[in-house]
């Protein structure tokens, strides 16, 4: 062939190839738009999930919007939603609520859990330990006096008790699911430690979210209360309710923040989950909310927060919860419906 007819030849070709390359890198582009929007499940308190979405969004240019909710319904919301989520992050109080349905989220192990204190990491991948709490006995304190008040988890079954004591449905709230399966592991998962649960929840009324029980005990309506640390802390600086750290042993563990399986927005749930386990996003969330306990090492929490060398501190069975999440949940229910009438 003429090699002047080669080189407009090679030149086409070429040009075909490039065409062909940016029609193929269009698509990608269309297939994968820039994300700039994040929507939240979530079952914290309103006030931190609005602050931290507020300070992401303005950071990073982001919409966040949330949905709130106790854990069991947010679960509930993502399997009817499943081969098609609208959330794209889980954000719940105990990690075992998450831990419970693997099949709705993703693993994502963050650069920044080389932070965080061991203990705190999750070694499946799934959860993203933004903070950690204890569960606790909340008492009001025009109401009963540290004498009067319940020692253990087990002084909660005695008939003096009989109702009053506020505690949330565990098939709603994960802080109300961790407190029945740290009674079973104390009192045994067999029909002796049913017994227990059972004695201690005919004392109790049981409500339909978690918030309400640090509200109720600590606006008087109750004198006691089973919820979780944070929860209960802001009361405590208010002067009107007190905590106990029940000597019979309780934990203090991780926080969950779930990826959610084929959501529309996964870069930027990703970088969500960066932001909150950075160092100066802990800093500032525990300063901004003085009873958070920071999973990154070396950040202080407030000098009224009981450290947890000086209560009894249990290893928790998440792994054995989390497993059973709905046998166990089954058999509370039924002891709901015969003890709450």
């Amino acid at each position: 062939m003429n090699r002047s007819l080669k080189q407009p030849m090679k030149r086409r070709a070429l040009k075909a190839s490039l065409a062909a390359g940016t029609l193929a890198a269009s698509g990608r582009l269309l297939a994968q738009p820039a994300e700039k929007e994040l929507v939240i499940y979530a079952s914290i308190p309103a006030e931190i999930v609005d602050f931290a979405s507020k300070q992401f969004g303005d950071k990073h240019g982001v919409k966040v919007s949330s949905v709130k909710a106790g854990t069991g319904d947010l679960l509930n919301r993502l399997r009817a939603e499943k081969n098609r989520p609208a959330a794209d992050i889980m954000w719940a109080g105990f990690a075992g609520g998450g831990k419970s349905a693997p099949d709705l989220f993703e693993e994502y192990r963050s650069k920044e859990l080389a932070n965080l204190y061991p203990q705190m990491v999750d070694p499946s991948g799934f959860n993203t330990p933004y903070g950690a709490t204890s569960m606790v006995i909340m008492y009001n304190t025009k109401l009963l006096t540290p004498e009067q008040a319940p020692k253990t988890w087990a002084d909660l079954a005695k008939p003096e008790w009989k109702g009053k004591i506020v505690h949330a449905d565990p098939a709603k709230s994960s802080a109300a699911y961790t407190a029945l399966t740290i009674w079973l592991q104390l009192y045994g998962r067999n029909d002796a430690g049913w017994k227990m649960v059972e004695d201690m929840t005919r004392n109790m009324n049981i409500v339909l979210r978690s918030s309400l029980v640090f509200q109720q005990v600590g606006q008087g309506e109750y004198p006691v209360g089973v919820t979780y640390e944070e929860g209960a802390f802001k009361y405590v600086l208010a002067g009107s309710a007190a905590i106990i750290y029940p000597a019979d042993g309780t934990i203090v563990h991780p926080e969950g923040m779930f990826m959610v399986r084929n959501a529309r927005n996964p870069t930027i749930a990703r970088t969500f989950a960066d932001y909150m386990l950075s160092r100066e996003v802990q800093v500032q969330m525990t300063e901004k909310f003085p009873g958070r306990r920071p999973t990154v090492r070396g950040i202080p929490t407030h000098p009224a927060l009981l450290q947890p060398d000086k209560f009894k501190v249990i290893p928790y069975d998440e792994e054995w919860a989390s497993a059973n999440y709905k046998e166990v949940l089954q058999r509370m229910q039924q002891i709901i419906v015969k003890t709450q009438r």
